[in-house]
C-alpha cells in the first residue's frame, strides 16, 4: 500500500511509457515520461530542448505530476498524469482540467488507487456528465483507479 503520492509516481511512469510505446511507438522518433511534480513544465521543456515545439511554453508554469512526452520529426504532444492517494474529487478534476486547457496535451489522466469519490462518481455516471471531461474537442481526460496488484488499471472502475 502507497503511503504517498510519490510512491505511486515510479509504477505510474512505468505503465504510461508502455502505454505510450504501443500506442504511439511506431510514427514517434522518442517518448519520454518524467515526474513533473517538483518543477515547472517550461523548465522541463527547457532542459529537453524543446522550445521551438512550444511557442508558448513560458507561460507554462504548471506542475502536473507526471508529463509524457511524445516527441515526432516535427512536433512533441505531451501526456499530462495528475497522481491522488486518496479518492479523486471534483477539485482533482479541476486542477487537470486547467493544466490541460493550458498546454493541450493529447489526453490527461487523473488517477488514484482509491478510484473515484461519491460526487465525482455521481457526476460522470450517474448524470453521465462525462462532458466535462473533453477540455478542448477531441481531447479527454481519463479518470482512471490504479491496481496496485497488478500494476495496471482497473477498468471495471475508471472512465477512459
Amino acid at each position: 500500500m502507497y503511503s504517498n503520492e510519490i510512491e505511486i509516481y515510479p509504477d505510474i511512469i512505468i505503465w504510461l511509457e508502455n502505454r505510450l510505446k504501443g500506442d504511439f511507438g511506431r510514427k514517434a522518433k522518442n517518448i519520454t515520461v518524467l515526474d513533473t511534480h517538483d518543477s515547472n513544465l517550461s523548465n522541463f521543456i527547457i532542459k529537453l530542448e524543446y522550445q521551438r515545439f512550444f511557442s508558448e511554453f513560458p507561460t507554462y508554469k504548471i506542475r502536473q505530476d507526471i508529463t509524457g512526452f511524445i516527441e515526432y520529426e516535427d512536433k512533441v504532444e505531451l501526456v499530462f498524469v495528475e497522481v491522488k492517494i486518496g479518492q479523486l474529487k471534483l477539485i482533482d478534476l479541476s486542477q487537470l482540467i486547467g493544466y490541460s486547457c493550458i498546454a493541450l496535451p493529447i489526453f490527461s489522466i487523473l488517477i488514484a488507487p482509491a478510484g473515484m469519490g461519491s460526487t465525482l462518481a455521481k457526476l460522470l455516471t450517474s448524470f453521465n456528465r462525462k462532458d466535462i471531461l473533453e477540455f478542448r474537442p477531441g481531447r479527454k481526460i481519463e479518470v482512471l483507479k490504479w491496481d496496485e496488484k497488478k500494476q495496471d488499471i482497473d477498468f471495471m472502475n475508471s472512465i477512459a
